[in-house]
């Protein structure tokens, strides 16, 4: 199913508007809020005061938006299948209303229903943040909700840890809720500040047969396998339950967390991506935003 980038933006604005969100503006690139970058790199920097509880937002405890960022940590990686270093993030946030079980439930429901984008269940994997095995537990909660929201679609969601393809430990599967380290499923910015444990939304591009992927990959070499999955299911949406305040160790583990005086919800969902899994294309630079750029370069590289 294809949908314009003018369609799908506003149907992720009002499907939250819908529910309570206020929807706010497109913050500026350079950030007000937070000294310490020369651009709004994620969707949740021009909310960091709000997030932290130093403030009351304006326009309530629920809000939703398009945020437009530069991300450079990526720069390696732009020019892949869905990295770029200008994008836009959808995003939502709940400042101390509701927590885990509705931000994924909506967000199953925005993604699968076919009221509104009607993506395959069978084509998205989860991940979700196993613990540290001192301060934090394994995220439950966020598991059992998958498993309900899963259930609802017909689909018996397994749940396992991810494999170890450098030293190749663990069973070669994919599960379809994966439990991972601090490094890919605890957020927080790069210094001290709001953080929390996550869970990533992915896809498993149009080409390839949800119903025989994890078969496919057990027949794989674990080189071919980390690569199949880097880049034929890739992350579109991050739910980060933003409870603490705290940063990441040398381990990417979280360390002197304490509660933060509210739960908070900030998710975080890249457009160019969407658009590339709805489109049934195979890297962001085919969607209706960035095509015309590619056409423009490639008519001005040949004269």
């Amino acid at each position: 199913m294809k949908y314009t980038s003018r369609f799908v933006r506003q149907a992720f604005l009002d499907f939250y508007a819908d529910r309570g969100h206020v929807v706010i503006p497109s913050a500026s690139l350079v950030p007000k809020e937070d000294p310490t970058v020369l651009f709004n790199t994620a969707g949740m920097q021009p909310l960091v005061p709000y997030l932290s509880g130093l403030a009351t937002h304006p326009d309530g405890n629920r809000l939703v938006d398009s945020q437009k960022c530069i991300r450079t940590a990526d720069i390696e990686e732009v020019g892949d299948n869905r990295h770029c270093t200008f994008f836009e993030m959808l995003g939502t946030w709940s400042l101390g209303d509701y927590f885990k079980s509705e931000s994924i439930e909506w967000g199953f429901e925005f993604l699968t229903s076919p009221h509104y984008l009607g993506i395959d269940p069978k084509r998205l994997f989860v991940t979700v943040y196993k613990g540290d095995g001192d301060s934090v537990e394994q995220d439950n909660e966020a598991i059992e909700t998958w498993k309900k929201m899963f259930a609802t679609a017909g689909i018996e969601a397994d749940v396992g840890t991810e494999f170890d393809f450098k030293n190749e430990i663990g069973d070669k599967y994919l599960y379809r809720i994966t439990a991972r380290s601090g490094k890919d499923n605890w957020w927080g910015l790069p210094y001290r500040g709001p953080c929390g444990p996550c869970s990533e939304i992915y896809y498993l591009l149009n080409h390839h047969d949800p119903n025989t992927v994890v078969t496919q990959i057990q027949q794989m070499s674990p080189q071919e396998a980390e690569q199949f999955i880097d880049n034929q299911i890739i992350e579109i949406w991050n739910h980060v339950f933003m409870q603490y305040t705290g940063e990441k160790t040398s381990s990417s583990e979280p360390k002197d967390i304490v509660p933060l005086t509210s739960k908070n919800i900030d998710t975080g969902m890249g457009f160019e991506r969407l658009l590339t899994v709805l489109g049934g294309f195979d890297t962001v630079h085919q969607t209706d935003v960035l095509a015309p750029l590619v056409t423009v370069a490639e008519r001005w590289a040949t004269r």
